[in-house]
């Protein structure tokens, strides 16, 4: 069983309204009361829970902040202490691009921000006088408000995935990982400095800060001194246990009870999905049967995947070979075992095929059209 098929998933799926939003987007008061849960609330949640852009309520809350984008508007009371109107496009279109990139609104807004974040880095280092020009002669006012003047936060960070030349983000990601005060909404501390608790709710917070970083190109090269810090945390059987502490209702639990083996199961599925994505040709290993199995100990996912490849391309496969830790890990899946796009990436040390000077060449074009993310998931 997945987490979607659990009862957090259910819970909050119960609680989404006719128009896509679960009441306030950013604040759970109002003028009207306290509601039980903020939109961006749940889609974080669902989003930790395997949700994605082909799931009907993902689909309709988009839609609802598509809706509200240049509106200046969001259910809770107006902030007068920052410049709302711009702050609502920046929360709306972050979100939105954490799911998809195919939101014209939403990639307007990006290329905004990516144009000030490029002049802020443009003499190689970080200007805040830069920024500050630059965000006035983007949106015609001066930024107001902390999460505005200084971009590190959740926000920016989310938006901008994809959108930036190679120096700026090596610049940016460098900047952000020896900031001060971390990132805000996420992590308080210096993020080239390791928690000193591997189980607790900040080594959590810690690695939701690494979790938002390695979906940039260069983010995983950033951070390799994280792989260590979960190498040395790691149990002799291969899983993780982040500590019955690290239950904080958004990160931790995923399964439906915290259990001392729910406990060690989210931990594992969690850093096993960051140590695996993406894999090198695209794929979503995360939803992969396989991958899944393994992670789970499940012999009837292994089952029903042992089956998808007899009958899908006719080959049998015995049930003891279905054992995988995603594309980038030692331990693969037997057909994943030789892949071409593998040992290429490795070969030319790029991060993903995607990150390749070449990319999309005809072998990877023709793959991921008929393969990637197409086949074995749940």
């Amino acid at each position: 069983m997945s987490y979607k098929n659990g009862k957090w998933a259910s819970q909050i799926l119960s609680m989404q309204l006719p128009d896509g939003s679960w009441g306030n987007f950013h604040t759970l008061r109002s003028n009207s009361g306290i509601y039980p849960m903020a939109t961006e609330q749940a889609l974080f949640r669902l989003e930790l829970l395997g949700y994605t852009e082909k799931d009907a309520c993902i689909q309709n809350a988009i839609a609802y902040m598509e809706k509200r984008i240049h509106t200046g508007i969001l259910p809770e009371s107006k902030e007068k202490t920052s410049d709302f109107e711009t702050f609502v496009d920046l929360v709306l279109a972050a979100w939105i691009r954490r799911f998809t990139c195919g939101s014209d609104a939403a990639n307007k807004i990006a290329k905004e921000w990516a144009t000030i974040i490029t002049a802020a880095f443009q003499n190689g280092i970080y200007d805040q006088d830069a920024y500050n020009k630059s965000y006035l002669q983007i949106f015609g006012r001066k930024p107001k408000g902390g999460r505005l003047v200084d971009f590190v936060n959740f926000y920016p960070i989310s938006l901008l995935v994809d959108m930036l030349d190679e120096n700026t983000e090596n610049l940016m990601l460098d900047y952000i990982i020896q900031h001060k005060n971390g990132i805000y909404y996420i992590y308080e501390d210096r993020l080239d400095i390791l928690p000193t608790q591997f189980q607790s709710k900040q080594a959590s917070r810690y690695l939701g800060a690494v979790e938002l970083l390695y979906r940039y190109r260069y983010g995983r090269k950033k951070l390799a001194f994280v792989l260590q810090w979960l190498k040395d945390n790691q149990s002799a059987d291969g899983t993780w246990n982040m500590g019955s502490l690290a239950k904080d209702g958004m990160y931790f639990p995923l399964s439906d009870r915290w259990t001392a083996q729910a406990c060690i199961a989210d931990s594992t599925y969690r850093i096993g999905k960051l140590l695996s994505l993406p894999c090198y040709c695209g794929h979503d290993c995360s939803r992969c049967v396989t991958y899944i199995a393994t992670q789970k100990d499940d012999d009837t996912l292994r089952e029903q995947s042992q089956k998808f490849y007899r009958e899908t391309f006719g080959i049998t496969i015995p049930l003891s070979e279905f054992y995988c830790f995603g594309g980038r890990s030692d331990c693969i899946f037997e057909l994943c075992r030789d892949c071409p796009f593998r040992s290429c990436c490795r070969k030319h040390k790029v991060e993903q095929c995607s990150a390749c000077p070449e990319y999309p060449c005809e072998e990877i074009r023709e793959y991921q059209t008929r393969y990637v993310n197409q086949c074995n998931q749940i």
